[in-house]
């Protein structure tokens, strides 16, 4: 909604006056005087803006006449309606001979209301691209902190790659200790057997020996079958990281894409951001 303000009106008629060289008045929309080149009636109630504001007519002269017949309470003049796209604004009065100060209050009238449109568009295109300045205030923020999650998921997609090397290389010392084992499996399943034999030597006084020995064989053998066991387990660890190496190089491929698309959106909304300033600077002056 368009609207003058009481600076914009005294400066209208200061302006206006400095060329003219008339007096002048401008009324708000009550009809009440907002500018007064003399600054002696602001805040008085004209009774034939008022008049106009109320929709009577869209201009009314004064005439000579009608100065001396109202004893001077009103004076010879042009009074004319202000408007802007159809509405009603307020009204502006110009002092002197009528054929003399018609032409110069319509012109004046026609500046005002460009000024009005003028400063109402500017206050819009200031309302827009402080909205504007805000989003890609909020869009920056958003790609950095974007952007330091994809750096922390660099760091723990290469923390993971480190450690998944480090679990294939004891994945690997595991299968000699494996070797190890069943080594020490086969030789103690051979010490059983030298025992079982030597208890047979022994007869009667054998015989809790070969209780014994016949446990060792036991357990060797166990821990042989288990042993053996052990590598297909492994193989399916060693696979399962081999996945897990393949998905984070490509999670780090991509995080290091996307935190390098991110740097670049980073540097253009700061681009955006410095034009959107500069902009803000223009409208403003």
């Amino acid at each position: 909604m368009f609207k003058i303000t009481e600076e914009m009106a005294q400066q209208l008629v200061e302006l206006v006056a400095a060329e003219a060289g008339f007096d002048m008045i401008v009324c708000d929309t009550s009809g009440v005087i907002i500018g007064d080149t003399k600054k002696e009636r602001i805040g008085v109630l004209h009774e034939i803006s008022a008049r106009i504001m109320r929709g009577e007519a869209d201009s009314i002269a004064v005439t000579k006449e009608d100065e001396i017949r109202s004893q001077r309470k009103m004076r010879e003049g042009y009074n004319c309606l202000l408007s802007v796209d159809g509405q009603r604004l307020g009204t502006f009065g110009i002092g002197g001979p009528i054929d003399t100060v018609k032409p110069i209050a319509k012109i004046a009238t026609a500046v005002m209301a460009a000024r009005v449109k003028e400063i109402q568009h500017m206050t819009l295109i200031r309302e827009v691209v402080a909205k504007v300045s805000e989003s890609i205030h909020q869009a920056a923020t958003a790609i950095e902190e974007i952007s330091a999650g994809s750096k922390e998921l660099i760091a723990t997609g290469d923390f993971v790659a480190q450690a998944v090397l480090a679990a294939d290389k004891k994945v690997k010392d595991t299968n000699s200790i494996l070797a190890l084992i069943l080594e020490v499996a086969d030789q103690t399943k051979l010490l059983g057997l030298n025992a079982a034999i030597l208890a047979a030597q022994a007869g009667v006084h054998g015989k809790g020996f070969a209780v014994v020995a016949e446990e060792i064989r036991k357990l060797a053998t166990n821990s042989a079958s288990s042993a053996k066991k052990i590598p297909e387990v492994l193989s399916g660890i060693r696979n399962a990281m081999t996945e897990v190496t393949t998905s984070s190089k490509h999670t780090y491929a991509v995080s290091t894409e996307q935190s390098r698309s991110l740097h670049e959106m980073t540097r253009v909304m700061e681009e955006i951001q410095k034009s959107v300033n500069q902009l803000v600077d223009s409208v403003n002056r």
